[in-house]
């Protein structure tokens, strides 16, 4: 659960970064972006508490192999 979280907060705020953009060159406040950056900035917290290991950087990229393997059906 918490690659789940962890990937999905990694991706809002990825996702945040492409809506702060566009809404500038609009000439728009950048309201939907800081509100999608929030959730995602939470997300990846939930899932930092979800983890009983400490997190680290290196997470993210293992958390994106154990779900691809889970999906292939490879995963242990």
């Amino acid at each position: 659960m918490s690659d789940y979280l962890l990937l999905g907060g990694v991706a809002l705020c990825a996702v945040s970064i492409v809506l702060a953009v566009i809404q500038l060159l609009r000439t728009e406040p950048p309201r939907a972006a800081v509100i999608t950056l929030i959730v995602g900035i939470v997300l990846i917290f939930a899932g930092a508490y979800c983890n009983p290991d400490p997190f680290q950087p290196q997470d993210i990229l293992s958390a994106w192999a154990r779900i691809t393997a889970e999906a292939t059906g490879t995963a242990p």
